[in-house]
């Protein structure tokens, strides 16, 4: 059999697993599901020694002989009747417990750039709603219990590792980066622990001794979909983190938060309709009010996230996706907003330009789109280091406009003669140049200096035209 095989481990584990549920009862029984619970351990520790890829994986084989020894020691103690609780074995499977905690949590590192903290919140939500059922229904009944204090504890510490496991499928199924086999035969093994595990709190709770078979059953199917995810050929995927975070829908996570919203009050309305002996009345609702807190600050979040998103697509929006530069829609914005406070102070002039490189369809065939789109990023870039604080934007293709606020015809155009000078790569631009008349409108400004450009393009290029001295006075930069 092939090392990486997961699929030929299943339908094998699935044989042995009919195979134990035909045995017959008493030690036939222990010591068969004993001896599943080795070849288990066993099948996985193989593939885990002899692939150096699966080193992820080491401490979760150490988990799987953890409880296969306890599974031995329980078979031992329970050979001629029931061991004295707690027994040896219990502090075996509680020790394999908390070491599979931390070993799927060291398959499932976090995505390079971190945990996103929605996602560990809604975990964190479920977890604690579901922990706050088991401590209601579990956790303080077995620490308040008869026998010892020693019995009680560990009664109470199987509860609490439920809740861990609980977390480990959440924290797995949300985990979103690598939906693998493997993965998908963890999640499976998972989820077949926790419902074997809260069957048997269940059991225990109504008075039953001992675990059916059937349970049973389901620990098996933990331990050979455990397996199988470790000697499938994607095994080795979950111990590395993904190159980038996968983003999903936040409002995916709304039933969600729901579910775990409703959890304590549902259980506090069918304590109220049933028969009981306890009221728990006010541990349930103070248990609603802490999942109710976290959900409320869980929608902080997500708000949060939507205001940041709203932000960025706003940015992206008004930016030029090539240079990063502002757009025409920004620019419009920002013209607005400084012709509004023109307006209201009429000392303070106010110039636009426009912008355009010379001969540049020359330029992009000499050098193709790639070698244009470069030149273009070059000349955004340089023209940005030259004039710092002033609003530079594309406008389209190899046009650019600019806004001087503060500065007239004269000093706008001396101001200029620095982007002439900032061209990279030995090329050269025309501007065009026109002041606010404080009568006209924004677009008739840009069309005067749009007007301006063209006479500079006609009568040369290379150089500043102001609107209004279409004639030698719109110099070349040597005069």
């Amino acid at each position: 059999m092939s090392p990486r095989r997961g699929g030929p481990v299943l339908a094998g584990a699935g044989v042995l697993v009919v195979g134990y549920v035909l045995l017959p009862g008493g030690r036939a029984e222990l010591v068969g599901y004993a001896v599943l619970v080795w070849c288990s351990a066993l099948v996985l520790l193989h593939a885990v020694a002899t692939s150096p890829a699966l080193r992820a994986w080491r401490p979760l084989v150490a988990t799987q002989l953890l409880f296969a020894l306890g599974e031995s020691v329980s078979v031992a103690q329970r050979w001629d009747g029931r061991a004295a609780f707690p027994t040896s074995a219990d502090a075996l499977f509680l020790l394999a417990q908390v070491l599979l905690f931390v070993s799927v949590l060291g398959l499932l590192p976090a995505p390079r750039g971190g945990v996103r903290r929605g996602a560990l919140l809604d975990t964190v939500i479920a977890t604690t709603s579901t922990a706050l059922l088991f401590v209601v229904y579990t956790v303080l009944p077995a620490f308040a219990g008869e026998g010892h204090l020693a019995a009680r504890l560990v009664a109470a510490a199987y509860p609490l590792c439920d809740v861990a496991v609980v977390f480990l499928l959440l924290r797995v199924t949300g985990w979103r980066s690598s939906r693998s086999r493997a993965f998908w035969l963890l999640a499976a093994g998972l989820s077949a622990s926790v419902a074997a595990d809260v069957t048997f709190a269940v059991l225990t709770a109504v008075g039953e001794d001992g675990a059916p078979r059937w349970v049973r059953v389901l620990w098996l199917v933990f331990y050979g979909c455990v397996t199988a995810a470790g000697r499938d050929p994607s095994a080795a995927v979950l111990g590395h983190p993904p190159l980038e975070r996968r983003t999903e829908p936040e409002l995916v996570r709304l039933p969600l938060l729901a579910v775990a919203a409703l959890l304590p009050p549902a259980a506090l309305v069918v304590e109220h309709l049933l028969p009981k002996d306890q009221d728990h009345g006010l541990t349930l609702g103070l248990a609603t009010l802490v999942v109710v807190a976290l959900v409320l600050v869980r929608i902080a979040d997500l708000l949060r996230v939507l205001r940041g998103q709203a932000v960025v697509v706003a940015r992206q929006a008004g930016t030029d996706p090539l240079t990063g530069l502002p757009n025409r829609r920004a620019w419009n914005a920002e013209v607005d907003h400084v012709f509004t406070r023109a307006g209201g102070d009429p000392r303070l002039p106010l110039t636009v330009a426009i912008v355009d490189l010379d001969h540049f369809k020359a330029y992009n065939d000499a050098h193709g789109h790639e070698g244009g789109d470069d030149f273009l990023v070059a000349v955004a870039r340089a023209w940005q280091r030259t004039l710092p604080g002033v609003f530079l934007a594309r406008w389209g293709g190899e046009e650019f406009t600019l806004l001087l606020p503060g500065l007239d015809a004269t000093t706008a155009v001396a101001v200029l003669r620095a982007v002439h000078e900032a061209v990279p790569h030995g090329q050269t631009c025309s501007i065009g140049v026109a002041t606010w008349d404080r009568s006209e409108v924004p677009p008739a400004v840009l069309a005067r200096a749009d007007a301006a450009l063209y006479w500079a393009k006609r009568t040369g290029r290379d150089r500043t035209v102001v609107a209004g001295d279409h004639d030698a006075a719109a110099s070349p930069l040597a005069s």
